[in-house]
């Protein structure tokens, strides 16, 4: 007689969970897309104090907004899984409010567990000055 062993069977959705093994059955969920993966801190260098300091998504979506208080800014921000749009990140810094004025400066960043350090290059307005 041939043994026909027990299949194993995995119940799996897409929705916030964790995988729980049930004898030979494991019923679990995976990450949605939206869901963060961990996070990073963004460091921003070489701020004018004062300046209006504004990350999106690269798609408008608003993740921060605050004016310097000193010539470098930490953020922590949410990183999803590689390949997220939710990653692609636009830093868009101006100090346009008070003299001495300063060009807008606009850089791009892809979020990534961990941290990264960014130079802003601020330069004066000559128009404005």
């Amino acid at each position: 007689m041939i043994g026909i062993p027990f299949p194993i069977t995995q119940i799996f959705g897409i929705d916030r969970g964790v995988v729980v093994p049930i004898g030979s059955t494991a019923l679990g969920s995976a990450r949605l897309p939206t869901d963060p993966i961990g996070t990073q801190t963004l460091t921003l260098t070489n701020l004018v104090s004062g300046s209006a300091i504004r990350i999106e998504e690269a798609d408008g979506t608003l993740r921060e907004y605050r004016e310097a208080d000193a010539t470098s800014e930490a953020f922590t921000l949410q990183v999803y899984a590689a390949g997220s749009a939710k990653n692609d990140l636009v830093v868009k810094v101006r100090k346009g409010t008070a003299a001495p004025k300063y060009l807008p400066y606009t850089t791009y960043v892809t979020a990534a567990v961990g941290a990264q350090s960014v130079y802003i290059a601020q330069f004066a307005d000559p128009i404005a000055a």
